[in-house]
C-alpha cells in the first residue's frame, strides 16, 4: 500500500496513513491547557482548534478534528467555557458547536442567524445573531429556548446586574444611506426583552463589564473621517463618557485591569500598534506598551484568563497560520506557540 505524507512547514504535527485495522490512539488531553479558536477563512470550511499543553509547551493543531473525525466547520467566531462544556460560535455554519472540555462534540445547535459572540449568566448562555437577535441557550437541554430582537448586526455581548449589553454595529449597512448603527441594546434578563438603546459612537463592536458599574465599549468609527473611540457606560444611569486616557481596537480584562490593542495608520499609511494596560478602578494608565521589548508580528486579538491573570495576544496576517504570545499576570513574557489560521480567542482550562 502506498502512503503519501505531507509535511507543512507551518504545522506542528503531521498525519500518516492508517495501517491495517489499527485504530489511531485518542489524543491525550493534559490537566492544564489552552484552547485557541482559529477563525479560518470564510467559506473555506477550515476553522480549527489548537490545544496547547502548558506543562510540556507543546501545541497540537486540529484537536477538534482529531477528537471527532470531522472538521469544526466554517468560520469560528467565538469560544466560551462555561461549566463542563465549551460553546463555539460557527458563523459560516449558523451553528453553535457544544463540546466537552476534551473537545469532543456533544451537540450542534442550529441557529436562526449567524452566531457571533457569547456571554453566560445565571446558568444560561447568550449568543448574538448577526441578523439582529440575542438567543438564550439552555445549558441542560442544549436548545435555543428563546430569542429577542436587538439592534442591527450585533457583535459582542456582556452581562451585568441582571442585564445584557449588546453592541449593535450595523456593519452590513456601511455603504448604504442607513449607515452604521451606534447603539448598545440593554436587555432585561428576567423578561428577556430589550428595555432601551443607549446611543454611543458609530459602529460599536467590543463590550466588557468592569464589575464596578461600568460597561466599556469600543466603537470603530467609519474607518475614514470618524475615528475609533473607547467609551464607558454607567450601568446605573446610562450615561456615556469617552475614555481619553487610552484607545482600543480590541480589548479584554482581568480583575480591574483592561488590556487593549490599538491599531491605527499614520499619514504615510504605516500601521501604528499600541498595547495599553489600564486600571479601570483608578482610571489610571498602567502602560502604553505592556509587551515591553517583545516584538509581536501582526498583533490581532487579546484574551485573558481570570484565574491566572495571564494575557494572550494572537497574531495573524490572514494568509499564514498565526501565533499566540503568553504574558503572565506581571506582564512578563512567558513564551509563544503556533496556532492555526487567524487565531481569534484563547481560553484556559485546568482540570
Amino acid at each position: 500500500m502506498l502512503c503519501v505524507f505531507f509535511v507543512s512547514a507551518m504545522a506542528l504535527f503531521f498525519t500518516g496513513c492508517k495501517g491495517g485495522d489499527e485504530p489511531e490512539p485518542e489524543p491525550v488531553v493534559p490537566s492544564e491547557y489552552l484552547y485557541v479558536l482559529n477563525n479560518g477563512r470564510y467559506g473555506s470550511n477550515n476553522a480549527s482548534l489548537t490545544l496547547y499543553d502548558v506543562e510540556k509547551g507543546v501545541a497540537t493543531q486540529g484537536i477538534f478534528e482529531k477528537q471527532n473525525d470531522r472538521r469544526l466547520g466554517d468560520t469560528g467566531q467565538d469560544i466560551l467555557v462555561y461549566g463542563s462544556k465549551m460553546y463555539i460560535a460557527m458563523f459560516g455554519e449558523s451553528t453553535v458547536e457544544v463540546t466537552d472540555l476534551e473537545a469532543k462534540s456533544i451537540k450542534q445547535i442550529k441557529t436562526e442567524g449567524q452566531p457571533r459572540f457569547f456571554t453566560a449568566y445565571g446558568g444560561k448562555v447568550y449568543v448574538t445573531y448577526f441578523n439582529g437577535f440575542v438567543a438564550r441557550i439552555d445549558t441542560a437541554s442544549l436548545t435555543v429556548e428563546a430569542k429577542t430582537a436587538v439592534g442591527r448586526n450585533p457583535e459582542q455581548i456582556a452581562a451585568a446586574n441582571g442585564k445584557l449589553y449588546v453592541a449593535n454595529s450595523g456593519g452590513l449597512d456601511f455603504n448604504t444611506e442607513t449607515g452604521y448603527d451606534k447603539t448598545v441594546s440593554v436587555v432585561d434578563i428576567a423578561t428577556f426583552t430589550e428595555t432601551r438603546k443607549i446611543v454611543v459612537a458609530v459602529n460599536p463592536s467590543d463590550v466588557l463589564f468592569d464589575k464596578n458599574s461600568h460597561i466599556y465599549v469600543v466603537s470603530n468609527g467609519n474607518y475614514m473621517d470618524i475615528p475609533n473611540v473607547l467609551q464607558k457606560i454607567n450601568v446605573n444611569t446610562g450615561d456615556v463618557s469617552v475614555v481619553t486616557a487610552i484607545h482600543a481596537t480590541y480589548m479584554a480584562s482581568v480583575g480591574t485591569k483592561l488590556y487593549a490593542i490599538h491599531s491605527q495608520y499614520d499619514f504615510d499609511w504605516n500601521q501604528v500598534i499600541t498595547f495599553y494596560a489600564y486600571d479601570m478602578a483608578s482610571n489610571a494608565v498602567l502602560s502604553n506598551n505592556f509587551i515591553g521589548s517583545r516584538k509581536v508580528d501582526y498583533p490581532y486579538k487579546v484574551s485573558t484568563d481570570e484565574e491566572s491573570g495571564e494575557v494572550y495576544i494572537t497574531s495573524s496576517d490572514w494568509i499564514n497560520d498565526g501565533d499566540v504570545y503568553i504574558f503572565d499576570k506581571s506582564l512578563q513574557f512567558v513564551g509563544k506557540f503556533e496556532a492555526g489560521l487567524t487565531p481569534m480567542k484563547v481560553v484556559k482550562i485546568k482540570r
